[in-house]
């Protein structure tokens, strides 16, 4: 699923979880509470986005409060873009997409003992 940046950030804020109910759903007027708290955006445009990724069917919106719940996850909605940018910018090898980020000397030896143990979680 494509997302423009900002409908990209009120899904990882609705991922996230935190500001969810125990019934996985945030009224429309609150999202927009924290949006505005968080990235300084107007009402209006919290609704645009909102209107935006209802479209989509990324989220479903119930009434009479106009209650918001994501309906799509992390990993299914950034699935066609992880796709895309391994294919666009490391020309379709994961081995490159690992090379770049190893020959930039950034990654902790932790974060080296993770990528192991993916692999090898991987190859089971």
């Amino acid at each position: 699923m494509d997302f423009s940046r900002s409908e990209q950030l009120v899904m990882e804020m609705l991922w996230e979880g935190k500001c969810l109910d125990e019934n996985g759903e945030i009224q429309a007027v609150e999202l927009s509470r924290l949006l505005t708290k968080k990235y300084g955006w107007q009402k209006s445009s919290s609704y645009t986005f909102f209107a935006r990724l209802l479209g989509k069917g990324a989220i479903t919106r119930r009434y009479p409060k106009y209650t918001l719940k994501p309906v799509i996850g992390r990993e299914e909605a950034l699935k066609d873009k992880k796709a895309e940018v391994i294919r666009d910018l490391f020309q379709g090898s994961v081995v490159n997409l690992f090379s770049a980020f190893l020959s930039d000397k950034k990654v902790t030896p932790e974060e080296l003992e993770e990528m192991k143990a993916l692999i090898r979680d991987f190859e089971k």
